[in-house]
């Protein structure tokens, strides 16, 4: 019997949530310490942080959630994930060695310099060792895990939160002290994880099970590329045509949407391994329809309370000092846009199931390839004309074509029992809320538009909200 899911989505999204609150914690900080320029600079090194990952992770985490499912021995688990941990630390090892001697030519093109090479090397180091402490990570919420998972999670966040406050804050080290603090704190967090896979492990690669797994994930590696490459993508462009000081101030506003992909990150981890074993329980289809409400409706919400509260950050002095630096304020136009597009990611997740239990794995790519293509395009049609609000409204663009594909490859091979008025009043009002939220701008008719929003899902979407995140649920 499959956990519940909503038990599964509450402990993720509360370790997310407290995750990407010492992430947000961190912001005042550097809007303060750092630049507009230098924070565009450190949001370029973290879109190749996020481009070369999907290199280190090698598609292999979508193998996991599949073939250590589907078995059924447990020592033949064992032989799995130990193949598949073995794999990436070897493959890890060697691009660690290519991508150092080639640290130079990268921050050159990049850059059109090579200062920021030795900070590449560490990014690269950094990415080596986080990558191992995902694959052990991925084992505990594979097992669906996700207390245990949650835990170690909070202590990787706590301890690059300590490391940031020593080196950013007290030390100046600015975007330097970040690299290291990353680097420091995920070195620790894997001593600190050796535990977790002491009955899990041994040294060994079996070369029939390896073979498997990179045939479903050489599309899903290639998938990857393009879907990292849909969220960075607009930073280059936008250093192309407006320079560093414009990607620093979107990007900074870009964290702040990033709540939004917290939740879908939650959503999506709880929902892989259920989503497989409700399936190959024959009894899915009602469940899948209320957990696609759920979803849009739990979205939305967040969808209206950032659009329209996270322009006040802004406005908060503590001593006579800004909790956000004004510079960066410009950057919260963004926020309405590209939190839509990460619901369109959400739903993506969503319908990911077909391509899992049908080993048709390439559906991945194809809608990567869409959502990649798509959304190069408009960026390089609206950001000249448009600025940070071209490439917000490309970002959306590109996570709704790539929902749509996996949608309608989908549509006739899941069968899911849709709610289907339920699910239009909840787009449908959350959309006239956010419009009024926007055009009015006060702080009174934003609260109203909330909680009429809430007071909407509860008593005509007959919604519980408050059960839908129930721990004992």
């Amino acid at each position: 019997m499959a956990k519940s899911l909503s038990k599964s989505v509450a402990w993720y999204g509360i370790g997310n949530i407290f995750i990407r609150s010492v992430s947000f914690i961190l912001l005042p900080f550097y809007s303060n310490l750092i630049s507009t320029a230098e924070f565009g600079n450190y949001a370029l090194l973290m879109s190749v942080y996020a481009i070369i990952s999907v290199l280190y992770q090698f598609g292999m985490h979508g193998t996991l959630n599949k073939f250590y499912i589907e078995e059924q021995k447990q020592e033949k688990k064992k032989i799995i994930f130990s193949t598949l941990l073995n794999f990436i630390i070897l493959i890890g090892i060697a691009f660690t060695i290519v991508l150092y001697f080639t640290s130079n030519e990268i921050t050159e093109i990049i850059f059109g310099s090579t200062e920021y090479a030795p900070l590449m090397i560490l990014v690269f180091i950094a990415l080596f060792i986080e990558t191992i402490c995902f694959y052990i990570l991925l084992l505990l919420k594979t097992k669906e895990l996700a207390k245990q998972a949650v835990i170690y999670s909070g202590i990787g966040a706590i301890l690059n939160l300590i490391f940031n406050v020593i080196l950013v804050f007290i030390y100046r080290l600015s975007v330097a002290g970040i690299i290291l603090a990353q680097l420091l704190s995920s070195t620790a967090l894997f001593l600190i994880m050796l535990r977790i896979i002491r009955d899990d492990f041994v040294l060994k690669i079996d070369m029939s099970i390896i073979k498997t797994l990179l045939k479903f994930a050489y599309p899903l590696l290639f998938a990857g590329f393009l879907s990292a490459a849909v969220d960075v993508a607009d930073r280059f462009i936008l250093n192309y045509f407006l320079g560093t000081s414009e990607v620093g101030i979107y990007s900074l506003a870009y964290r702040i949407a990033m709540v939004m992909n917290v939740f879908v990150i939650s959503f999506r981890t709880a929902w892989n391994p259920y989503s497989l074993n409700l399936f190959y329980s024959k009894d899915y289809k009602s469940t899948y329809g209320s957990t696609l409400n759920k979803l849009v409706a739990v979205s939305c919400i967040i969808l209206l309370i950032f659009s329209l509260f996270s322009r006040y950050l802004f406005e908060i002095n503590i001593f006579g000092i800004p909790l956000f630096n004004p510079v960066y304020k410009s950057g919260i136009v963004i926020l309405p846009l590209v939190l839509i597009g990460y619901i369109f990611s959400g739903i993506s997740s969503f319908y990911s199931v077909y391509p899992y239990i049908s080993n048709k794995s390439y559906h991945f790519l194809f809608s990567d390839s869409i959502a990649f293509v798509s959304n190069v395009i408009v960026n390089i049609i609206f950001i000249p004309k448009y600025g940070i609000i071209g490439a917000a409204f490309a970002t959306a663009i590109g996570f709704l074509f790539g929902a749509a594909y996996l949608f309608f490859i989908s549509r006739d091979q899941i069968k899911i029992d849709y709610q289907t008025k339920n699910l239009s009043v909840i787009i449908l009002c959350a959309m006239i809320f956010l419009f009024v939220g926007l055009n009015f701008k006060s702080v009174i008719i934003d609260i109203i538009v909330v909680v009429g929003y809430l007071i909407t899902l509860q008593f005509f979407v007959k919604l519980n909200l408050i059960k839908i995140f129930r721990l004992n649920s």
